[in-house]
């Protein structure tokens, strides 16, 4: 088992650098400019001695390197002809509930902002049985309660049996999502909303019997656009997004499973147009469902 359990961590590794395209790692800085290297380029550097992988994108319109969404990087496993140690957690986080509101969680990741949600459970869910997991996105300058009360997502958690978890963005004079190449200040900030959804989710499981088939994320607006991004960064754990007035901003989309989209968008919109452009220059919904190799599913 022991032998198993390595072999694991080995192949793991190697599926990771294989991803990789090869960059020097020691010409790479975080937000330095990667104009030489093609979007989406991952390598893997070292700060304060600690292996991190960055990703060229683009950052205000100008290619830079900034920490990856996500850190799958291999750790040491002990093993033995009876017993193995299991990989060490990818972030340190601990979560803690509201003592005066039940449904209110925080969650405090090491090197981030704490982040606030709230957590809805059907009333007859048992252990025994797997549930879906919706996560909703508010909108920029919005909060999760705010999505939560606008959307009514509530009604139907106990009837459909999901659980419901609506996430706060990070706040810098107002709140917002790093989608990619929207929107400010979590964009400029270069903040790890992605990191933040995957252990949201792995901690999650370690409560709840979670149907991982069945992990949706809803959004609005910029938090549309976030639902966008989990779909090309995080699809081995998003299964499928739900948009209302967001749009893909994430140029070097990539999934490596396909992720099935439901897009409701209107053709007056004037922040984030049917068409593209607008206040925050995104791109066509068309041009956003049906992106060539996205590896989006549209039925």
């Amino acid at each position: 088992m022991g032998h198993v359990k390595r072999l694991s961590v080995v192949l793991s590794a190697i599926l990771l650098w294989v991803a990789i395209p090869a960059v020097t790692a020691s010409a790479v800085a975080l937000g330095q400019s990667c104009t030489s290297s093609p979007l989406g380029t991952r390598v893997s550097i070292r700060i304060s001695g600690k292996p991190v992988i960055v990703v060229c994108r683009k950052v205000s319109n100008r290619k830079r390197w900034i920490r990856a969404a996500v850190q799958t990087i291999a750790t040491t496993t002990t093993t033995t002809t009876t017993s193995t140690t299991a990989p060490a957690p990818v972030a340190n986080y601990s979560v803690t509930i509201d003592p005066n509101d039940p449904t209110l969680h925080t969650i405090a990741i090491d090197g981030q902002q704490p982040r606030t949600f709230i957590l809805v459970k059907p009333e007859n869910m048992t252990a025994e049985t797997p549930v879906p997991l919706l996560l909703g996105f508010h909108g920029r300058t919005a909060s999760g309660e705010f999505f939560r009360n606008n959307s009514q997502i509530d009604t139907f958690v106990s009837a459909m049996n999901f659980i419901a978890v609506y996430i706060d963005g990070s706040i810098d004079q107002w709140s917002s999502w790093n989608a990619g190449l929207c929107c400010t200040p979590a964009m400029t900030n270069q903040i790890d909303d992605v990191g933040l959804v995957s252990t949201l989710i792995d901690y999650l499981k370690t409560k709840y019997t979670i149907d991982t088939t069945r992990i949706w994320a809803v959004g609005h607006s910029n938090g549309g656009m976030m639902s966008y991004r989990l779909a090309c960064d995080l699809s081995e754990k998003i299964t499928a997004i739900a948009i209302v007035g967001g749009a893909l901003t994430d140029d070097s989309c990539s999934p490596s499973k396909s992720v099935s989209i439901l897009h409701i968008h209107g053709d007056n919109d004037p922040t984030v147009p049917f068409a593209g452009g607008g206040k925050f220059d995104t791109p066509s919904i068309v041009s956003s469902v049906i992106k060539p190799n996205s590896g989006f599913s549209c039925d």
